[in-house]
């Protein structure tokens, strides 16, 4: 009897220890437990690597597969400069760490890849699924920085995605001979229509539900998901949306001859001849040559008549809105200028809340206030992506992060996951949180404490409307 209970006891330990595995699209993806109870697949394709003849493509089925593949290490970010990586260098310094906290940053043009994690592996779980668009003005930015990790929202009983797209020259680029091909433009965002495709093929297996599908995304790619919101290619593929400081709102997009005429003065500066040579061109050398030519230029998605056929701020005046729910909100200090954080942020997700409920539609807005309690969080304030740390609750070890941090993350979390699991934020032990109608207009802040205030900035916000 004693052997026999020895023998359980073994098997069941080796049990305990091996790794999470699903098969997806003839591959056995092999990851890992974070913790006691989060499977973790990091570095899954979701296309072939866009590449030589693949390069300024839609993103292609994937062919390249193996028997078994290791998910257990992030895949290689988008090509891009260190720009994003320098900022994160420059705030651990801000703070008095050293700026090692943040590794190197490796880059690829192969790198259409998706992280999930997930509580469990039952395919009848029908658990929410949380996809993350990460911001960086469609240049820069990648799915695993160290605040996007859905270590700690999994477990809480949803399925969290990160998802990588094409950036800058890449992925916001178009070329006179590209006319008459399947895509024109906007490589990046069609990169995420494909991974929205493959969720809704394979995330079952991983425990969530295909119908339950909450994009939420900071800055550029919060802007992305309202540009995706009003596209025929990615209808059903989400249904909800989470709008965190987004950037742009279609208020001034490029149209698909702007694009061309980048990608033409691109070839003259490369001494190339053709599309075809540009394809096949150092993906390095490109990059340098293209962030020289447009340094200063937004990669705002543009109106190619494919994928976008109208400028998304026209679309979201619209009575054509889709049936997603949405949460919508900005910083205190996104610029250091308030003038500039209301007009750019504050003043346009004040209007695209009321068009929405205006439109028969769910809305909630929120208003994020909090400072860290130390000298330099009183400096830079709540600067633009402030928040995302306390909605992923994955806070750097070098912030002064007291309880009421550490509160105020937890109660974001539920908030965005109750969201993500019925369309309305509120539940249980949660401050109310009314939604954004006008003429009362009432704003959740998330600042020393959550309270319900009415819209700030009332008059420039007219003053925005009247204008826009």
């Amino acid at each position: 009897m004693r052997t026999r209970l020895l023998f359980i006891a073994i098997i069941a330990l080796a049990g305990c220890e091996q790794s999470p595995s699903v098969t997806v699209n003839g591959e056995l993806l092999v990851g890992k437990f974070v913790g006691e109870s989060v499977a973790t697949f990091l570095g899954v394709p979701f296309a072939e690597p866009p590449v030589g003849d693949l390069r300024w493509r839609t993103p292609q089925a994937l062919i390249s597969k193996r028997e078994r593949r290791d998910t257990t290490e992030f895949a290689a970010a988008c090509m891009q400069t260190m720009r994003i990586l320098d900022w994160y260098r420059y705030m651990a310094e801000t703070f008095g760490a050293s700026p090692d906290y943040y590794e190197d940053l490796e880059v690829s043009e192969d790198c259409l890849y998706l992280n999930l994690w997930t509580p469990t592996l039952d395919s009848d779980a029908k658990l929410p699924v949380m996809v993350w668009i990460h911001g960086g003005s469609n240049k820069s930015g990648w799915s695993y920085e160290k605040n996007y990790r859905g270590n700690v929202l999994a477990p809480q009983g949803v399925v969290v995605i990160t998802v990588a797209y094409r950036q800058g020259v890449f992925g916001f680029l178009s070329h006179p001979e590209l006319d008459g091909e399947d895509a024109v433009a906007n490589f990046g965002l069609w990169d995420l229509v494909t991974a929205l495709q493959w969720i809704q093929d394979n995330v079952a297996q991983f425990g969530g539900d295909p119908d339950r599908v909450t994009l939420f995304g900071e800055s550029a790619g919060a802007e992305n998901i309202l540009a995706l919101m009003f596209s025929n290619d990615a209808k059903n593929l989400f249904h909800r949306a989470a709008l965190q400081s987004t950037a742009g709102y279609g208020i001034s997009q490029p149209t698909l001859e702007d694009e061309q005429g980048r990608g033409t003065d691109l070839m003259m500066a490369m001494g190339a001849n053709s599309l075809r040579d540009l394809r096949q061109a150092d993906a390095a050398t490109l990059l340098e040559t293209y962030t020289e030519l447009a340094a200063d230029h937004y990669h705002s998605p543009a109106i190619d008549d494919q994928l976008i056929t109208e400028s998304t701020w026209k679309s979201l005046q619209s009575d054509r809105w889709p049936d997603h729910a949405v949460i919508i909100g900005t910083n205190a200090d996104e610029y250091l200028d308030k003038t500039a954080t209301a007009n750019e942020y504050t003043c346009p997700s004040q209007s695209v809340a009321a068009k929405r409920t205006a439109s028969g539609g769910d809305a909630w807005m929120y208003f994020f206030s909090r400072v860290r309690e130390d000298e330099t969080g009183a400096e830079i304030g709540a600067y633009h992506g402030a928040e995302y740390a306390y909605v992923f609750g994955v806070h750097d070890d070098f912030m002064t992060t007291t309880d009421w941090d550490l509160d105020l993350s937890t109660l974001m979390q539920k908030y965005w996951i109750n969201f993500a699991k019925s369309g309305d934020p509120n539940g249980a032990g949660l401050p109310e949180w009314p939604m954004f109608k006008r003429p009362d207009a009432f704003v959740q802040e998330f600042g020393d404490e959550i309270i319900t205030i009415p819209a700030i900035e009332p008059e420039m916000c007219a003053a925005f409307e009247a204008a826009n």
